[in-house]
């Protein structure tokens, strides 16, 4: 009995050994994805718009955001939805590190106006995204700033649109509120 036991043993080190080899031989996401990691989670989002062209009166939007990890964690992907003055918006993202640009870079597609990709800045808790696009024959240029709380349970995040070269106004701001036990923070470190 003791001599199998000792076999036992001896196979699960060498099993063990093995597993740690096939981990280090495989590729690491980059360092730089922890700054994204935070955002794991479900969120509940409650959006409100300025009155504006599209939304002559303003209006709220409620929705729920969940950020996971991609494949390998060399991404995060988002699945959204929200419901209210907008209509019903559904999306997707993925953000990544993009080692040759030394930026994070993302793609983002959703029903109401197909596709965009765009580089995002982050310092810290926050980040920035700045993209040019079009709506109603309009040159529009959009700043999104957000910041998450140091709990890294709420997001603030604000919209803003400059049309045809003139001044950037604040069109939305958004506040999401993690859900507490869909990827509370301390569930976000890398694994």
């Amino acid at each position: 009995m003791l001599k199998r036991l000792r076999w036992s043993v001896a196979l699960i080190g060498v099993l063990s050994m093995a597993d740690g080899f096939a981990a280090e031989a495989g590729p690491q996401a980059p360092s730089e994805m922890a700054a994204l990691y935070p955002r794991i989670g479900t969120w509940q989002v409650v959006m409100r718009s300025a009155p504006s062209a599209s939304l002559p009166k303003g209006g709220i939007d409620k929705g729920v955001m969940v950020m996971k990890k991609g494949p390998g964690g060399f991404s995060i992907v988002q699945e959204f939805s929200s419901h209210g003055a907008s209509g019903d918006v559904v999306g997707q993202s993925y953000a990544w590190w993009d080692a040759k640009a030394k930026a994070y870079k993302s793609v983002w597609c959703d029903n109401m106006q197909g596709c965009v990709d765009f580089t995002t800045t982050v310092t810290g808790n926050s980040w920035m995204v700045e993209l040019n696009g079009e709506a109603s024959g309009k040159k529009v240029h959009t700043t999104i700033r957000a910041t998450m709380s140091a709990d890294h349970n709420s997001i603030h995040e604000e919209v803003a649109n400059a049309y045809d070269g003139g001044p950037a106004r604040v069109e939305t701001v958004s506040d999401y509120k993690r859900v507490v036990g869909h990827g509370a923070a301390r569930e976000t470190h890398p694994q």
